[in-house]
C-alpha cells in the first residue's frame, strides 16, 4: 500500500485546522475563567469529514474532555482516529504516454494515463493520536501549562511534549507567555527506506532499499504576548523558531527523469526513469503570526496574519478571516475566508533531466517533486452555524470549501464537513 499518510495529514491540517483546537500544543491557550469553575467535566465531540475530488478522502471522529478543580488548575485530555483513502500524488510529471509505476513495498505496480497526474489509488491508513494537558497555577499572575501526546500510524510513531510558562501583567490587561515544545519520530516506510536518488525499479526486480526505519527530532520555542486594548478589543502576537534534525524525506514521493524534450526515458524494467527525493537533513523554521479580535456591537469579528519562512528557502503567508454574528438564544453564524500563499523550496523541481540526475547523484545533492513544497496559493471559504439545545449545550455544523492551486500542478479541491457537540 502506498503509506503517504503523513502528507495527506499535512494537506488535511492547511485546509482545517487542528480538530477540536488550534495549531501547536504550546500556542497559549486561554484560561478557564474563575465563574466556569466546576468539577464537571466539559466535553466536546466533533466528527470531520474531508473529501478531496477524485484523491483522498478522510473520517476523522475526535473527542476532548477536561475539569476545571477548585484551585483553578485544568486537566484535559484528547483522543483522536482518522481513516484515509484514496487516491496520491506521487511527484511524477504527467506525460504523453501511460506510465507505470512499482508500488512502495516494491510488490506489484500500478499504471497512469496519458496526460494524467500520476496518483496511486490504493492508498490507506489510520491514525490515532492522544494528547493530555494540565493547566497548574503558580501564584496569583502566572501558571504553567504541561502537553503531552503520543500518535501513531502504519509507518509513523510520534511523541511529543511541551511546557508553556504564563504571566499576566498590567492588571492582568498583558500576558506574556514562552513555551517549549520537543517531538520524536520514528519512520518505517514500507518496504524500507528507499536510498535516496536511487531509481525506482519493476517491481519483478530487487528494490534499492536502505534501513528499514529511521528517526527525526524537533525542537520548538514560542514567545507570545496577549493585550487588551480596551473593553473590545484584544491583539496577540507570537514568535516561533523551530529546529528538526533526522530523516526529512518522504519515502514515497520520487522525481521524473526526462530527454531535454521532455520525453520519457524508459530504464530499470519501466518506460520511464523515477528516482527518489532528497532533502536535507535539518531544517529550521521561523515565524511571526499577528491577531486582532474585537467585538461589535453584539458579533465578534477577528484577522490574524501568518508568516513562516526557512532555511529550505519556503516562505509563506496566511491571512485568516472570521466574522461571527450573533442571534438571540445561542444562535450564531460565522463566515470564515482563508488565504494562503507560499514560495518553493531551493531544491524543488517538477522535474529533471538525465544530466541533472547524474550530477546530484554524483554531488548528493537535494531534490524534492512534492507539491507541497513548490509555489502554490489555497483558499478556503466557509460557513459555520451555531446553536443550543434544548438544555442548553452547544452545537455547529461547519461547511468549508478547499482549494489548492500548485504552480506547475493539478488543481487540488476539497470539501470540508465539520459537526461538534459540546455538553
Amino acid at each position: 500500500m502506498n503509506k503517504q499518510h503523513k502528507n495527506i495529514r499535512q494537506n488535511l491540517k492547511s485546509a482545517t485546522g487542528a480538530l477540536l483546537g488550534t495549531a501547536t500544543a504550546i500556542i497559549p491557550i486561554a484560561s478557564a475563567q474563575a465563574d466556569d469553575a466546576s468539577n464537571d467535566w466539559k466535553t466536546d465531540v466533533a466528527v470531520l469529514v474531508y473529501s478531496e475530488t477524485d484523491r483522498v478522502s478522510a473520517f476523522e471522529p475526535a473527542i476532548s474532555t477536561k475539569k476545571t478543580f477548585d484551585d483553578e488548575s485544568v486537566l484535559g485530555f484528547k483522543f483522536v482516529f482518522d481513516a484515509l483513502t484514496g487516491a496520491s500524488a506521487s511527484g511524477a510529471a504527467p506525460a504523453d504516454s501511460v506510465q507505470t509505476f512499482t508500488r512502495p513495498s516494491g510488490s506489484g505496480s500500478y499504471e497512469t494515463g496519458a496526460n494524467e497526474t500520476p496518483l496511486d489509488d490504493t492508498f490507506r491508513d489510520t491514525r490515532v493520536n492522544f494528547s493530555a494537558s494540565y493547566e497548574a497555577p503558580i501564584e496569583r499572575l502566572n501558571k504553567m501549562l504541561y502537553g503531552a501526546s503520543f500518535s501513531k500510524e502504519y509507518d509513523f510513531l510520534s511523541l511529543s511534549g511541551s511546557a508553556t510558562y504564563f504571566q499576566d501583567l498590567n492588571q492582568r490587561n498583558t500576558t506574556l507567555s514562552a513555551g517549549v515544545a520537543l517531538e520524536y519520530n520514528v519512520i518505517t516506510p514500507v518496504g524500507g527506506k528507499p536510498i535516496a536518488l536511487s531509481e525506482m525499479q519493476a517491481s519483478s526486480e530487487a528494490q534499492l532499499r536502505g534501513e528499514a526505519n529511521d528517526t527525526r527530532i524537533m525542537g520548538e520555542i514560542l514567545l507570545g504576548v496577549t493585550q487588551i486594548i480596551d473593553r473590545n478589543t484584544l491583539m496577540q502576537f507570537n514568535y516561533g523558531f523551530a529546529l528538526s534534525d533526522g530523516y526529512h524525506n518522504d519515502a514515497y514521493k520520487i522525481t521524473s527523469v526526462l530527454t531535454s524534450a521532455g520525453d520519457l526515458i524508459p530504464a530499470n524494467g519501466l518506460n520511464g526513469t523515477y528516482v527518489y527525493e532528497s532533502r536535507p537533513e535539518t531544517r529550521t523554521k521561523h515565524s511571526v503570526y499577528g491577531k486582532v479580535k474585537r467585538y461589535l456591537s453584539g458579533d465578534v469579528a477577528d484577522i490574524s496574519y501568518r508568516y513562516m519562512w526557512d532555511d529550505w528557502e519556503v516562505k509563506s503567508s496566511t491571512v485568516d478571516v472570521h466574522y461571527r454574528k450573533n442571534f438571540s438564544k445561542g444562535w450564531y453564524l460565522e463566515p470564515h475566508i482563508r488565504y494562503y500563499t507560499q514560495e518553493a523550496a531551493e531544491f524543488y523541481r517538477d522535474s529533471i533531466t538525465d544530466t541533472q540526475a547524474a550530477a546530484l547523484q554524483a554531488s548528493k545533492g537535494n531534490l524534492t517533486s512534492d507539491y507541497r513544497l513548490g509555489d502554490m496559493t489555497a483558499t478556503t471559504l466557509g460557513v459555520k452555524l451555531g446553536f443550543l439545545t434544548p438544555n442548553g449545550n452547544k452545537n455547529s455544523v461547519r461547511l468549508e470549501i478547499y482549494t489548492q492551486e500548485p504552480d506547475l500542478n493539478e488543481k487540488v479541491e476539497a470539501v470540508i464537513l465539520q459537526y461538534n457537540y459540546s455538553f
